[in-house]
């Protein structure tokens, strides 16, 4: 659905059949600036703009009322677009916009950010929209819908993806698109243009990078795997559960010491009689309990970059020192 949304606006956008009006609500807030970036992008491709950008939490509605109404005194019949971010955190009440949008000069493109709410269908502020501009709520996407809009995003950029590349993208990345959308720009600095991305060049340049980190930890080298754990670019909530399985996978090569069960490289190249040494049983079990802590912090506190870091600072010097 967010696809098709997306192609409509660019074509309409393309035939010169834009809107004076666009507000962005809902959960997603990757969608949201995904649209405004593209309206921006293709706005400019066919019409000449004064952009002026504008943060919620910065502003009043007097402020946002003279902002859309000037009118820039030129000769080449400009288009002035406004992006008003982060509108949640507006000083008034949303639903106070309605006074301003009727009355806004016709060579304005208003595009406003409602990030993590929604307006009330009820409301007219809603219905005006509606009927005089475009609203789009962005919810979260199903992992088909995730595969399909990378994928288109990937090809609009003049790169070829296989749909088994992204497919093992998503899922050793899970669904945060933030997350997703850094390494895809991370492989556009790598590869060429008309390229291939297939499984190989995502194993290579993304999963291999974790490998790292999970060899740094089993070396018990807190600086290096610090380092490669901030350069991951995942949800930390991602981070702790990869952490997690590596422990449990040590405690599963002690157990078939224990049991003299035969095995091949058990499954990570990385594991080895030497790691048994460093993180025997015992230790391990406090470890295991030192990343549910850590999981429970997470949940119960808005994550800004300090925290992430300090949680995942305390959580590594606890598995090394333990």
């Amino acid at each position: 659905m967010f696809l098709t949304f997306k192609k409509k606006i660019i074509t309409d956008i393309n035939n010169k059949k834009f809107k004076n009006l666009y507000f962005f609500m809902g959960e997603e807030r990757f969608l949201i600036e995904n649209l405004t970036n593209s309206i921006e992008l293709f706005l400019k491709k066919k019409e000449k703009i004064k952009k002026k950008i504008l943060y919620g939490y910065d502003l009043d509605l007097k402020k946002l009322f003279f902002v859309t109404k000037q009118i820039y005194i030129n000769f080449s019949n400009e288009y002035n677009l406004i992006i008003v971010k982060e509108a949640q955190f507006l000083s008034e009440k949303i639903e106070n916009i309605y006074y301003i949008l009727k009355n806004h000069y016709k060579k304005t493109i208003l595009i406003i950010c409602y990030n993590n709410k929604v307006l009330e269908k009820r409301k007219k502020l809603y219905k005006y929209i509606k009927k005089n501009g475009i609203i789009f709520n962005c919810v979260k996407l199903k992992t088909n819908e995730i595969l399909n809009f990378f994928k288109n995003e990937i090809e609009e950029k003049g790169y070829i993806i296989t749909h088994n590349a992204i497919k093992l993208l998503i899922k050793f990345l899970g669904e945060n698109l933030d997350s997703i959308n850094n390494e895809i720009n991370k492989l556009f600095i790598l590869m060429e243009k008309n390229q291939i991305i297939d499984e190989k060049i995502i194993k290579k340049y993304v999963i291999k990078t974790t490998f790292k980190v999970e060899s740094y930890i089993i070396e018990k080298n807190f600086i290096k795997a610090y380092k490669a754990i901030l350069n991951l670019n995942c949800p930390i909530s991602f981070i702790l559960k990869n952490i997690y399985n590596l422990f449990l996978k040590i405690i599963k090569f002690h157990c078939l010491i224990f049991t003299n069960v035969k095995f091949q490289n058990f499954e990570n190249k990385i594991l080895n009689f030497t790691t048994l040494k460093k993180y025997p049983l015992n230790n391990i079990y406090n470890i295991i309990s030192s990343i549910r802590e850590a999981d429970i912090k997470i949940k119960n506190i808005y994550i800004n970059s300090i925290n992430k870091e300090s949680i995942l600072e305390e959580l590594l010097y606890k598995i090394f020192y333990n």
